[in-house]
């Protein structure tokens, strides 16, 4: 005979179609208090899904659910979505890095070059392909401290969650992702750079130094805290 929880978590594990954390996130949110007290991610695994990210020393993430009502505060304090999903994730900044389309560099340039288009598919690592470019990135491209331009597999992880980035962005008062083109950091030679129109998914290159797109910022999406 199953006691009340034990039952609760049953019906939340069939409910999730047997996703552990899943049912987990669940019953934590069912069995916690009203006021939402940050909690610590279950057995410390974040939740696959979209979040909220904070400006506080505490680098606290907020789950978000569709529809969710938010306060005035946790609406100024937002400076980012987060997303997870298994052992991907990445923050979007809330505006592109760059007024409207821009060139992405000033010059021709770079040295990490990836010619092949499946090598260019798995690259994950924006920050290496930013740090490439620094020297002849095009002013007119903004970024934070931490911030830098997505790679071309990042740029997919983000096309593949785009409607929930987008609600989100909505829900705090950012700008949604266009259905245009978008500048990566992945490099095809010293004249060209991947790109990507989270119209349909086409990737492409453009000449970095003479084509006008868009830049949206991404960071790393390390939440210490997590709302559930």
């Amino acid at each position: 005979m199953l006691t009340e929880k034990q039952t609760l978590r049953y019906d939340l594990l069939k409910a999730t179609r047997y996703e552990v954390a899943a049912a987990k996130a669940c019953y934590e949110f069912i069995t916690g208090s009203d006021n939402q007290t940050p909690a610590a991610p279950v057995d410390g695994v974040i939740p696959d899904g979209v979040y909220l990210v904070m400006a506080d020393d505490k680098n606290t993430a907020v789950l978000y659910r569709p529809g969710m009502q938010l306060m005035a505060e946790e609406i100024s304090r937002c400076i980012g979505i987060g997303v997870k999903q298994g052992d991907r994730s990445l923050t979007v900044s809330l505006r592109d890095a760059a007024d409207g389309d821009t060139e992405l560099t000033t010059q021709k340039g770079g040295s990490r070059f990836i010619t092949n288009y499946h090598d260019a598919v798995t690259d994950w690592d924006g920050e290496a392909g930013t740090a490439d470019l620094r020297e002849i990135l095009h002013p007119n491209i903004k970024l934070g401290e931490k911030e830098y331009i997505p790679s071309l597999g990042q740029l997919y992880f983000i096309l593949a969650h785009f409607r929930e980035i987008n609600e989100a962005l909505n829900a705090v008062g950012g700008d949604p992702l266009q259905d245009l083109w978008y500048w990566s950091s992945t490099e095809h030679s010293a004249t060209f750079a991947r790109t990507l129109t989270l119209n349909n998914g086409y990737a492409d290159g453009h000449t970095k130094a003479t084509n006008q797109l868009r830049v949206r910022a991404v960071s790393a999406f390390l939440p210490l805290v997590v709302n559930l």
